[in-house]
């Protein structure tokens, strides 16, 4: 009866890890569109936020390299889906549950990121993040891009303050 047990234990939990494995949920971070910004720092931008994805949320993040791909086979052009329509539509492309879309501009010296997570199966909106900043685009990629990642996937941020000190 002992080992009857043990292996419907063994067995129990080959089966929970194989049900998780087939329940993840893959994410596709979209092209920030660029306003007011080069292509390259909306790219740097882009890069950043996908790696902030990785590091904080529990989804398989669909990588860039496959998106390009994958638009570029199905003809899709991506440049400027900023709507909830448009991330649909690639999500289901992309096989995604679910797509980050957004902006990142500078008007005067000011630089904003404005981003949603679309849910791909209803179109809606989960939760948006804005993250405003007046100076130098760096901030966006040290503390914009954490303050965004986090209100996004609903996890509580507080910023860093630095003292100077080590």
């Amino acid at each position: 009866v002992g080992v009857v047990i043990i292996n419907f234990k063994r067995y129990l939990i080959y089966l929970l890890l194989l049900s998780s494995l087939f329940g993840a949920k893959y994410l596709a971070v979209l092209e920030l569109e660029p306003i007011g910004l080069s292509e390259t720092e909306a790219k740097v931008l882009t890069q950043r936020l996908t790696s902030k994805m990785i590091e904080l949320s529990d989804y398989i993040i669909v990588e860039r390299a496959n998106i390009d791909k994958i638009l570029k086979e199905q003809k899709f052009q991506h440049s400027g889906c900023t709507d909830s329509q448009c991330a649909v539509e690639i999500g289901q492309l992309l096989n995604a549950d679910l797509t980050v879309i957004g902006t990142a501009s500078k008007f005067g010296s000011t630089y904003t990121m404005d981003t949603r997570i679309i849910n791909v199966e209803s179109g809606e909106a989960l939760f948006s993040a804005s993250y405003t900043h007046t100076g130098a685009i760096d901030e966006l990629v040290m503390d914009g891009i954490e303050s965004i990642s986090h209100k996004l996937l609903g996890i509580p941020y507080k910023k860093k303050i630095s003292s100077g000190f080590t």
